[in-house]
């Protein structure tokens, strides 16, 4: 019979929170880290393979160090492409599945299904944890909270019958977590609170005999020691990796006393939020003033609930447990290291709120046992949460369709929201809204007159624009605050060489490749100026080098066929490579991009290809008319003359462009 109803209710929580979810899987990526972590992402765009999976162990991107998450994303990329639909089912998967695991685990651990089912259903239809489910980038989340509940049942297994093949189990689970969100370093804390209660392990320390309590401490310390230096391990190359990509802000930027402020702020904010979850914002910016009060009073509240909650260590132990479980998950995310300019997180709640919920769940089940009276009660106070989730979560999910719909409602929820002005400006730019996009950036920078990522932003429109001395200033602007940024460096080449400035061009150029060996962009565009300059060999070698860095760069393919299709120097003129670059260019474009097909036919007549260069040709032209491309449609019809009688058009092998500033 319990078998059974297990059985049953773990369907129904599946069911529901896939029901709850599902539809984010008509939702689109949006331009907050999807781009950075799939959309735009060329590494992980060309599924898996052996070298985007050494990519993947060797790489600091985004200034992180998570290779499994960037395999699952590979992964999905291999099943699904670009379709965001993919990417967004497998989250919810993930989500459901965990759900289902800790619902599992805490019948496992504790042998109480109804407080167990409560606070699965809790944390599988809570708003806080639309964040973690509904955003592609935060896959890390998810999968490294899969590899957290199988951790805890591994060492539960362990607990229960000791064996070196169910600790290094427990090990290996925990390693995998780490490798995909290195959030999880306070899990073997979270193991030892977990001995306390529901596994009981402490009991025998409560004897008068103070040296036998002092041994079962150390015992069980010296038992998670494997664990503590792999989260060591995993703290250093955090560090590492945030301090590579720039993400560690000093205390310049966020001063020692708001970060001190903020973190018992933070943690109420948690609290209210996990209680209330109205008003939810994809980023909280900081306070624009020390919160002296409220982070004062914070703290104070902090400290009364938890010298309470200890008087009760003994009577409720479930209170201690799920108390210290939500304030020690959310210690490495609280700011004391401040990264980013976050206040809080929604995310940052996915794993600790299963502490409150336990402190609800577990109290509430305390209350109704041995009261028959009050079980019709329970059952009342239990349901009227699920019942608000299930209305909210759905309103909550809703906002993540798009970017605009996203951070539009951020807007309406904070005050002084820069980031969410910056990116409401990339996501209204994506849709052809510029002139709105430009409002954006401007306010962004009004409240933020320093915001690196808005100025970046404003130039890109501006150069688009073709307002090239303010997109000039606006991306020297931002360089004065990140002079490192290999991105800035290489748009502002791209700038100088729009204005005939090879050489100050060229200079940004290879600064950006001095910065960032590993980034392809100033390759192919110091490729474009030594081209310009009739320097053969070397635009050969920047281009060749930009496609081993990018293999799949449609961009860099097309330059290279280009040139080595018309350049007249014998020694770099190789129209059977050219075809199959420029072929190669056209297949991942889906022949579908116009100048693309333009420099393929130009590659079949340059070895020869008449009929090849005509059918090519013919194909290109009718696209660009299709594309209102009239320019191009001209010229590809003056080519066709030449084609069609056997002759190569004249061209200007030193007249490539710039590749576009990079958004």
């Amino acid at each position: 019979m319990e078998q059974r109803r297990t059985i049953l209710l773990s369907l129904v929580l599946v069911v529901v929170t896939l029901a709850l979810y599902w539809p984010a899987t008509g939702y689109d990526f949006i331009v907050f880290d999807d781009d950075q972590y799939v959309s735009g992402n060329s590494w992980v765009n060309q599924g898996l393979g052996c070298a985007s999976l050494k990519w993947a162990f060797t790489s600091f991107y985004a200034a992180n160090w998570h290779p499994l998450t960037w395999i699952s994303h590979m992964l999905d990329c291999s099943m699904h492409g670009l379709f965001a639909g993919g990417h967004h089912l497998t989250s919810i998967v993930l989500h459901s599945l965990n759900t289902l695991l800790l619902f599992l685990l805490l019948k496992s651990l504790t042998r109480s299904l109804w407080p167990s089912l409560l606070v699965a259903a809790l944390f599988g239809w809570h708003p806080l944890h639309v964040e973690s489910a509904a955003w592609v980038a935060e896959r890390k989340d998810v999968l490294s909270t899969l590899f957290l509940l199988l951790t805890i049942w591994a060492y539960s297994w362990y607990v229960d019958r000791p064996t070196i093949r169910r600790y290094a189990l427990a090990l290996a689970a925990f390693a995998l977590g780490l490798m995909s969100k290195p959030m999880l370093v306070t899990l073997p804390g979270v193991l030892l609170l977990l001995d306390f209660w529901p596994l009981n392990r402490l009991a025998a320390a409560s004897f008068p005999d103070q040296s036998g309590a002092r041994k079962i401490y150390l015992k069980l310390f010296m038992e998670k020691l494997p664990f503590f230096v792999l989260s060591l391990a995993a703290c250093v190359v955090t560090v590492m990796a945030q301090r590579s990509g720039g993400a560690i802000k000093d205390f310049q930027e966020v001063s020692g006393w708001m970060r001190v402020l903020n973190a018992p702020l933070a943690c109420v904010r948690y609290v209210g939020k996990t209680i209330c979850p109205v008003n939810l914002s994809v980023f909280y910016p900081l306070p624009s003033e020390l919160p002296v009060v409220a982070g004062f009073s914070s703290a104070l509240a902090l400290a009364l609930v938890s010298y309470l909650i200890f008087r009760r260590r003994s009577q409720s132990p479930w209170l201690i447990v799920g108390w210290l479980w939500f304030l020690g998950t959310l210690f490495p995310v609280l700011g004391l290291v401040q990264i980013g300019s976050h206040a809080m997180a929604d995310r940052y709640a996915y794993v600790s709120a299963i502490g409150l919920f336990v402190m609800f769940a577990w109290s509430l089940h305390c209350w109704v046992r041995g009261r028959p009276s009050a079980r019709a009660w329970g059952l009342g106070i239990a349901t009227v949460p699920l019942l608000v989730c299930v209305w909210l979560t759905p309103i909550q999910l809703a906002y993540w369709q798009d970017s605009i719909a996203l951070f539009t409602h951020a807007l309406s929820v904070t005050k002084n929201n820069a980031v969410a002005h910056n990116n409401l400006g990339v996501g209204l730019a994506n849709a052809g809204k510029t002139a709105e996009a430009i409002s954006h950036y401007a306010e962004a920078l009004r409240i933020k007159p320093d915001y690196v990522f808005a100025h970046y932003n404003l130039g890109v429109e501006l150069a688009a624009a073709g307002k090239l001395d303010q997109a000039a200033f606006h991306f020297s602007e931002a360089l004065k605050y990140n002079p490192r940024s290999e991105i800035l460096h290489n748009n502002i080449g791209v700038i100088l060489a729009r204005q005939g400035k090879p050489e100050a061009a060229m200079a940004h150029f290879k600064q950006a490749i001095q910065i960032n060996p590993a980034y392809p962009k100033p390759y192919l565009n110091y490729g474009a100026a030594l081209q310009n300059l009739g320097l053969a060999g070397q635009a050969v070698t920047n281009y060749t080098k930009a496609l081993e860095l990018d293999p799949a760069w449609p961009e860099a393919l097309d330059k290279l066929a280009f040139m080595l299709a018309t350049c007249p120097e014998t020694n770099w003129h190789n129209s059977s490579q050219a075809i199959r670059l420029a072929e190669r260019a056209n297949e991942i474009t889906g022949r579908e991009l116009p100048a693309y097909l333009a420099t393929l036919a130009l590659t079949y007549a340059a070895a020869g290809e008449f009929s090849n260069a005509v059918f090519t040709a013919e194909q290109a032209r009718q696209k660009a008319q299709v594309k209102g491309l009239q320019k191009l449609a001209g010229k590809l019809e003056a080519d066709l003359q030449f084609y069609r009688t056997g002759r190569n058009p004249p061209t200007d092998w030193k007249d490539p462009a710039a590749d576009g500033v990079q958004h």
